[in-house]
C-alpha cells in the first residue's frame, strides 16, 4: 500500500474520529453533487505499468492501437491492445515521465498485461516494470486545474507537468475531469492543495461512463472491436500508422463502414446496477440488440449503463432483459459518428 493511500485512509478516519465529514459528499448525492462542483476524487484502483530500455518507444508503437510516437510531456493518449483478430483485450492511458513510457490500467489486470506483452518483447531492448507502488493517482472534476488544462490545445488528452514529479492528463470526453500522478511526496502535497469535496471512485467511474469512456474487465476483454467501443471517437485509434496486432480487420472495418454496434449510454431507473450478463433488448419484440459493458450506482433509485447495442436499434424502447419492463434511456453521448 502507497504512502499516499495511508495518508488517505488516515485522512478520512480522522475526520469520522471528528464529526468533519463535510469535506466528504454523502454518498447518495455524489453523483449530482459532481456535476455541478469541483470534486477531488483517490483512484487506488489504478496502477501503473513502465516501459524502458532503447526499443521502449517502438514497441509500444508496434503493440497499440495509437500512433505512441505522438506521447509527449504536454500529450498523453488513451489507447488499446487487442489481439490478432482485432479485439480490444486492454484499454489504458499512456504518458511520458522522462524517458519512460508509463501506462496507467485498473492494478487487477496488471499482472495478465505485463505477462502477455513480455511474450512479444523477443529480442527488443524493452522492460516492463509495474510501478504502482512508486506513483499514486487522484481525479479532480471541474476545477480550476482541469480548466487549466482545457485551455491546452484542444486535445482530449492534453497534458501538464505543474512541478518536476507532477503530471496532470485531462481526461476524455464530456464531464471535464483530470488525473494527477506522482510520487507519494509530490501526490500528498497535490492533494491537500486542492481544497475540494472528496468523491469515492464509484463516482468517478459513473463520470466517466456518461462521457462515453469504456472500460473492459476480465468478462469483456477480447469481446470487441475498437470501433465498437467508440475508440476511434476518443482519439484512441490510428489509421495512419504502421502494423499492429488485429491493424487489418480495424482497417478493413472503417474503410469498408461495416460498423453495426457501437457503445450507447443510458440511464436506468433502478439502485440495483446491471453487470455484463445482462442483455439489452427492444420492448416491442424481446429481440436481443446488445449487451451491458459496465454500469454504476448513481442513487438509491438511479443507475448509469454503458453498453454495445446495435446503431439500427438506438431509436427504439430497449429495456433491460427479456424479462425486464424498465426502460433504458439513452443519454447523448459528448462526441458525435460523423
Amino acid at each position: 500500500m502507497s504512502q499516499f493511500t495511508k495518508f488517505i485512509q488516515r485522512e478520512v478516519e480522522l475526520a469520522n474520529a471528528n464529526g468533519q465529514v463535510t469535506n466528504y459528499v454523502a454518498a447518495e448525492q455524489e453523483f449530482e453533487f459532481a456535476l455541478t462542483a469541483g470534486t477531488k476524487c483517490p483512484l487506488s484502483s489504478l496502477g501503473l505499468v513502465s516501459f524502458t530500455g532503447p526499443d521502449a518507444h517502438e514497441f509500444v508503437n508496434a503493440q497499440f492501437t495509437t500512433d505512441c510516437t505522438e506521447i509527449t510531456p504536454k500529450r498523453s493518449q488513451f489507447s488499446a491492445w487487442c489481439d490478432p483478430k482485432g479485439r480490444a483485450l486492454y484499454l489504458f492511458t499512456l504518458c511520458t515521465d522522462g524517458e519512460k513510457i508509463l501506462a496507467i490500467l485498473p492494478k487487477q489486470q496488471i499482472a495478465n498485461y505485463m505477462r502477455r506483452l513480455k511474450i512479444y518483447i523477443m529480442r527488443s531492448n524493452v522492460y516492463l516494470e509495474d510501478v504502482s507502488d512508486t506513483y499514486s493517482i487522484f481525479g479532480i472534476t471541474l476545477d480550476t486545474v482541469v480548466e487549466n488544462i482545457k485551455a491546452a490545445p484542444n486535445d482530449l488528452w492534453a497534458t501538464l507537468r505543474p512541478s518536476p514529479d507532477t503530471i496532470e492528463i485531462r481526461h476524455g470526453s464530456g464531464h471535464p475531469r483530470c488525473m494527477v500522478i506522482g510520487d507519494d511526496k509530490s501526490a500528498i502535497e497535490r492533494w491537500g492543495a486542492i481544497s475540494l469535496p472528496v468523491i469515492s471512485e464509484n463516482t468517478w467511474t459513473a463520470l466517466e461512463c456518461i462521457g462515453g469512456m469504456p472500460h473492459l474487465d476480465e468478462k469483456s476483454s477480447g469481446k470487441y472491436l475498437p470501433q465498437n467501443l467508440n475508440l476511434d471517437r476518443l482519439d484512441a485509434l490510428s489509421f495512419s500508422k504502421g502494423c499492429y496486432p488485429g491493424q487489418e480487420i480495424i482497417a478493413r472495418l472503417k474503410y469498408r463502414g461495416e460498423i453495426k454496434k457501437r457503445l450507447m449510454v443510458a440511464s436506468y431507473d433502478s439502485g440495483s446496477a446491471p453487470n455484463e450478463k445482462y442483455s439489452i433488448c427492444t420492448r416491442n419484440s424481446d429481440r436481443k440488440v446488445g449487451r451491458v459493458l459496465y454500469a454504476r450506482r448513481v442513487s438509491q433509485t438511479k443507475s448509469i449503463v454503458s453498453a454495445i447495442v446495435e446503431l439500427n436499434a438506438w431509436n427504439e424502447d430497449l429495456i433491460l432483459g427479456n424479462k425486464n419492463t424498465r426502460q433504458l434511456n439513452r443519454i447523448e453521448l459528448p462526441y458525435s459518428f460523423d
